[in-house]
């Protein structure tokens, strides 16, 4: 079991509306933390795919790969957890954002 599993879980009822200010207040937590998850492990794979390219060292650079091919599964696996939770849609369509964002709106309030 990986440590994303861990601190999100694997189960994807979570899509369920909770009337418990708590459970609400968490969901939202552990969605922001999810997605600022995402920003960084993007940026670290960015760092690390330019690192590994310029690197002359053949050990460095074979480090730096095997350091790339796990930040990628990880990334990977942080994504699908963000997506069965639906707090993250990779690909929504304007009318499906235009909803998402609305009833995000009215969940403020």
């Amino acid at each position: 079991m990986s440590w994303l599993d861990d601190l999100f879980g694997v189960d994807s009822n979570s899509n369920d509306e909770n009337d418990s200010s708590g459970n609400n207040n968490n969901n939202n937590n552990d969605k922001n933390i999810a997605l600022d998850m995402l920003v960084s492990s993007k940026a670290s794979i960015v760092t690390l795919a330019k690192a590994a390219v310029e690197a002359v060292n053949p050990q460095l650079r074979q480090i730096l790969s095997c350091q790339l091919t796990n930040a990628v599964n990880e990334h990977f696996r942080l994504s699908d957890i963000a997506v069965n939770k639906q707090w993250y849609n990779s690909n929504p369509n304007l009318e499906q954002q235009i909803q998402q964002d609305v009833k995000e709106v009215q969940n403020l309030s």
